[in-house]
């Protein structure tokens, strides 16, 4: 068991030094004022009962410092139940930008994939954004897609995504999470094999998604609209996936307001990361779970032997303090340099929980389904 836990910690740690050391290679994204906006945009915004996080996301575009004549809104309604519609047109009645309200057409297991597709069939410019309705963007972010797509002429641009925090135990974890989440992305940009994005802000060229045939070959798992498109993108033309490293371009999420359904996202993600062509993503997953496995059963062993206690909170103390490293990293990535004594005590609280709540997802994605947006899906 101690040999076991001894070559686990050591992979592990193997693992997040190269996360590390690709997060340091990767370019930071650089924007210039003096540069003239010249790229078009379709900002796509699927919803489904969303009306109370809405307004947040309505205010942030209509701050968008970016030629009005060069993007257009298109959201998408998934068969709301509330007055998520209606928030909508009344808060953007005096918007500069041109938007545009329609419905879904629901063709596969995938609502989310099905409303992305319908509007991109609508769509007027030459490239694509998506973004999920419980976000926020910043003024600058389009002219950051527009500064990598002018300099590096990709097919795909991936921008990074951070929680929101108000403090709490939950949604502190949330964040840790999503930023471990950021740094094993942008670790496998810096060493050029790209294998992590979110939808939550991602584009792509609306002629490179009809060459592939968009979602085509994945529609029957619900999630994965951006993990899916980001392997057949590579396909079609390698080193062609920019990621943008910069502050200026972070879109900021709502999170899970209880553990319940937080769990469900987390196995509605799970769900797809086992079906990536991928190896990268399968491997890294399956080493993130034995050691949570080893961490969350490990401590049985004491009973047998009282001297593997020592050993047991020798790999936990490692285990959370590179996990730490690794979060205040990705932290610093995007200017949030602030560390206080409660943040470094919510890690430590989420490094002693988390293998625990790894252990439960995997059991309930195999299981077979979770619950999402009012809907049940299969894993």
């Amino acid at each position: 068991m101690m040999t076991l836990g001894f070559v686990l910690v050591t992979v592990y740690m193997v693992l997040l030094l190269f996360v590390w050391i690709g997060m340091i290679q990767l370019k930071p994204t650089t924007v210039l004022d003096t540069s003239k906006p010249k790229t078009t945009f379709t900002i796509v915004v699927p919803f489904r009962n969303e009306a109370e996080n809405m307004p947040a996301l309505l205010a942030s575009l209509k701050e968008l410092d970016y030629p009005t004549e060069l993007f257009e809104v298109i959201f998408v309604d998934d068969m709301s139940e509330d007055n998520s519609v209606l928030t909508v047109s009344k808060a953007l009645e005096s918007a500069v930008f041109s938007f545009n309200i329609i419905r879904n057409k629901q063709f596969s297991n995938a609502p989310k994939k099905d409303a992305i597709t319908t509007a991109i069939s609508k769509a007027k410019h030459e490239w694509i954004i998506t973004t999920d309705a419980d976000c926020t963007v910043p003024k600058k972010w389009l002219q950051c897609f527009d500064a990598a797509i002018q300099k590096n002429t990709p097919n795909m641009v991936c921008g990074p995504v951070m929680y929101k925090n108000n403090g709490s135990f939950i949604q502190a974890f949330q964040q840790f999470d999503g930023l471990s989440l950021q740094a094993v992305t942008m670790g496998g940009f810096g060493h050029g094999r790209e294998f992590l994005c979110n939808g939550a802000n991602l584009g792509y060229k609306k002629k490179v998604f009809q060459e592939i045939e968009g979602f085509t070959g994945n529609t029957h798992i619900a999630s994965g609209d951006d993990i899916f498109l980001l392997e057949k993108i590579k396909k079609y033309a390698p080193n062609s996936i920019h990621f943008l490293k910069t502050s200026a371009a972070l879109v900021h999420t709502q999170p899970q307001q209880n553990w319940n359904q937080l769990i469900n996202q987390r196995v509605r993600w799970a769900s797809k990361t086992t079906k990536q062509d991928n190896w990268l993503p399968k491997a890294i997953g399956a080493l993130v779970f034995i050691v949570n496995l080893w961490i969350a059963f490990g401590w049985i062993y004491i009973f047998y032997s009282t001297r593997f206690l020592y050993f047991y909170l020798f790999v936990l103390c490692i285990k959370i303090a590179v996990d730490g490293f690794i979060i205040f990293s990705a932290k610093t990535v995007f200017r949030n340099k602030t560390t206080s004594l409660k943040s470094i005590f919510q890690v430590i609280s989420s490094g002693i929980i988390y293998p625990y709540i790894t252990v439960a997802v995997f059991i309930l994605s195999l299981l077979g389904g979770y619950h999402w947006k009012g809907r049940r899906f299969k894993a």
